[in-house]
């Protein structure tokens, strides 16, 4: 594999889903305060754990991938030669994370484990519940949390995390969701298991849009806690982004999925933590 096939293989653009989030954890355990190594630890350990689990899904999933006509392009369909170095670079990505785990904290390197364990199951849950996109969301949503404890070893008492972690992985399950739907077909026939399987597509869209629904209110809920007017005026423009993500989804048409994906989804996660970074500052 060259760099440019690394960054398409592990979707290195993907992590504006989860960073935001896992720097919205720290900002909160520092009080708005700025520590450079450690946030830089952060952020190696956030993309090489992304990077893991990406690849992870990779490999566990090739064997559905060979026969998907989406994904013919995708590197380990088209070229089984780069299986063996896939399994290379997924080694070294979980140990970049576990060392970078280690540098932050011995909690957070005790703890690390966890995130390998759910990123190697995650790939399964979709043979199991046509519900994996929470276990998906949930999985990567913890980096809310793991941002915190990188910062303060400790869980928090307050409710702000939690709720900021359900708003997240919610936000994640949701477009989840929708992202699956041009899959519908190959999923039905090779026992796949998703809301549009298992619902339909029009019931699948509802179901997203009610989990879209609860990551708002608890987002809504965490205001209270942060207590700023710029986090409650940030809120309006994501309440947008959440809602425009729906409206351009036309299922017969995967371009307007790949835009609610990676269009609107990808400026949530950057609008919450500014807003969050600029509630230290105007209350």
């Amino acid at each position: 594999m060259n760099f440019r096939e690394v960054v398409d293989y592990i979707k290195l653009e993907h992590t504006v889903f989860d960073l935001p989030f896992v720097f919205t954890g720290a900002v909160i355990a520092s009080l708005g305060h700025f520590y450079p190594l450690k946030f830089i630890l952060i952020f190696i350990a956030t993309t090489s754990a992304r990077a893991t689990g990406m690849s992870i899904n990779r490999i566990e999933g090739r064997k559905y991938d060979i026969s998907n006509p989406r994904k013919k392009d995708w590197l380990l369909v088209k070229d089984r030669k780069n299986l063996q170095s896939a399994i290379i670079l997924t080694v070294l990505l979980g140990s970049v994370f576990e060392v970078s785990s280690y540098l932050l904290n011995f909690f957070v390197f005790a703890l690390s484990p966890i995130v390998i364990f759910l990123f190697f199951t995650d790939p399964f849950m979709k043979k199991i519940t046509p519900w994996r996109h929470f276990y998906m969301g949930g999985t990567i949503g913890v980096g809310v949390l793991a941002g915190y404890l990188a910062i303060t070893p400790s869980f928090p008492a307050s409710p702000l995390i939690y709720l900021i972690f359900l708003g997240s992985s919610s936000w994640i399950a949701g477009f989840d969701m929708i992202y699956v739907i041009p899959d519908r077909i190959y999923d039905l026939k090779n026992g796949l298991k998703t809301v549009v399987t298992q619902y339909g597509t029009s019931r699948g869209m509802i179901i997203s849009s009610i989990t879209h629904a609860f990551t708002f209110a608890c987002f809504l809920a965490a205001g209270f806690y942060v207590n700023s007017i710029i986090y409650d005026i940030i809120l309006a423009p994501i309440l947008f982004l959440i809602i425009y993500q729906h409206y351009i989804v036309n299922p017969d048409d995967p371009s307007t999925i790949r835009a609610s994906f990676l269009g609107a989804n990808s400026f949530i996660g950057i609008l919450y933590l500014i807003g969050l970074i600029f509630s230290y500052f105007v209350v």
